[in-house]
């Protein structure tokens, strides 16, 4: 990605967590979810499927995001996640999937960008994703505003992400780097776990074409913690952007 799609990532999401704060206390957990459409559209403040806030994006390119089966964006809610469900087994799960869409017109490629703070010390990670009607193992099932339940199941390998500010064996923000100083400009008494990471996909992720001009692409988002974590008050902002290759 280039200089500018850099620095526009970080300025966009340094202005909401100065905006908005990352370190809020919340009756349970919730993880407060920022999608950034580059294209002709809108980024969303999404917090249980309420749209909070709304911000303009100037850009050329047609490009959106937006929940399973390109359903609008406030349906996309990654709030309730629970550290303590176990499986069938009794063995507690250390994951949570959530799926996204990214579609658009006359875009060959484009990367991924994702920014989160760290309150909650999960990890992300982003899988191609494919659909179905039909319930697969390990599918995340998302019921749409029909009715219609589509589920969705991982298609490859964990898309390679490339950190920008990580701390070397951390799940951290740097704080004595450009992207600290870009987030929080002079301010030098932040709490540790609301410096934001910020990374971006190694490679571009192909379209997928559905007819001419028009492409969709599923994806799964998977929020991980450690097995021995509870369920806590913080709330984390997460912030995925998609930008044409």
């Amino acid at each position: 990605m280039d200089a500018n799609g850099n620095k526009n990532f970080i300025s966009e999401f340094a202005a909401l967590i100065r905006a908005k704060g990352a370190r809020a206390v919340v009756p349970a957990l919730v993880i407060v979810l920022v999608i950034a459409a580059a294209g002709p559209a809108a980024a969303w403040f999404s917090h249980r499927r309420n749209v909070a806030a709304v911000a303009q994006l100037d850009s050329p390119m047609a490009i959106y995001i937006n929940a399973a089966h390109m359903e609008d964006i406030e349906y996309l809610d990654i709030s309730g996640i629970d550290m303590e469900r176990k499986d069938p087994g009794g063995s507690r799960y250390n994951y949570q999937d959530f799926v996204f869409t990214v579609r658009g017109e006359d875009i060959a490629a484009f990367n991924l960008q994702l920014s989160y703070t760290t309150n909650n010390q999960f990890a992300f990670e982003i899988y191609n994703a494919v659909e179905s009607l039909s319930p697969s193992s390990g599918s995340v099932a998302y019921t749409a505003t029909d009715n219609t339940v589509y589920y969705y199941s991982i298609n490859g390998p964990v898309i390679a992400m490339d950190y920008l500010n990580k701390q070397d064996g951390q799940m951290l923000g740097k704080t004595d780097d450009s992207y600290y100083s870009d987030t929080y400009e002079d301010t030098d008494r932040v709490d540790q776990y609301a410096v934001p990471v910020y990374s971006q996909s190694h490679s571009t992720v192909d379209s997928e074409y559905l007819n001419a001009g028009e492409f969709c692409n599923y994806f799964i988002l998977r929020v991980k913690w450690s097995p021995l974590k509870t369920n806590d008050k913080e709330t984390d902002i997460i912030y995925i952007a998609a930008k044409a290759a």
